[in-house]
């Protein structure tokens, strides 16, 4: 979560950082706690007032750079790609605190197969992206959530649980966006991965999507799920 606000100039001793490390600061926004970093203070003085311009990202953004070490991820031996997500959040085989509520279906990963350099957060983007998902960061607690980009393939889609009054939105704008109507892909490994064609289930699978290649899509499963994400964002 990133976030930025206006302060006056007498809150700047309460967000400036520490010999302890940065400030974090609550934000109560429609009935959510959002626990933020203030990573910038910005002073602007103008006649006759001063103002603090303050930004930052989600207390998660500790797991980012500059605040996490450059690091290399690998795996010593098979594990379910949720497995390596675990293993990803510790530090010499100590858990950092983090829980990962994983919405993919897991998928086996060989030894060796993955190889990642860069901060904590990046190596579980990594493995996560090669299923097809995304991370959402709680709010205020260590934790984040796995999702599928389409948990229902957009074509399969029900209709919606909720529907909003017009009367009520203050603002609307809709932008029509023209892409490709793909309905097959190729999608896979290297070295001791699977190639998956992935075809949307009623069509020819005459319009091929862009080739995707990751070194973790090592089985079925992930093929199908990544396949799932590049063809639901088609047509």
């Amino acid at each position: 979560w990133s976030f930025s606000a206006l302060l006056p100039e007498a809150s700047q001793a309460l967000v400036e950082p520490t010999s302890s490390g940065l400030v974090e600061l609550k934000a109560h926004v429609n009935g959510t706690d959002f626990h933020v970093l203030v990573e910038s203070v910005q002073r602007e003085r103008t006649f006759g007032q001063t103002s603090l311009q303050v930004s930052g990202r989600g207390r998660n953004a500790y797991l980012d750079a500059p605040f996490a070490p450059q690091q290399v991820f690998s795996n010593t031996d098979g594990r379910t790609s949720q497995q390596l997500l675990d293993d990803v959040l510790t530090f010499n085989g100590i858990p950092l605190g983090y829980s990962i509520d994983y919405g993919l279906e897991p998928w086996f990963v060989p030894a060796g197969v993955f190889n990642h350099q860069g901060p904590y957060i990046g190596a579980l983007s990594a493995l996560v992206q090669a299923g097809g998902g995304y991370l959402i960061p709680h709010p205020s607690d260590l934790a984040f959530k796995v999702r599928h980009l389409y948990p229902t393939a957009p074509w399969d889609a029900p209709k919606a649980d909720i529907v909003l009054p017009s009367a009520v939105v203050t603002r609307e704008s809709v932008a029509w966006v023209k892409k490709p109507a793909y309905n097959r892909v190729y999608v896979s490994g290297q070295e001791q991965g699977v190639l998956g064609q992935v075809t949307r289930a009623g069509t020819s699978g005459d319009m091929l999507a862009p080739m995707v290649t990751d070194p973790l899509i090592t089985s079925v499963v992930a093929a199908r799920q990544r396949g799932l994400a590049v063809l639901g964002d088609t047509g």
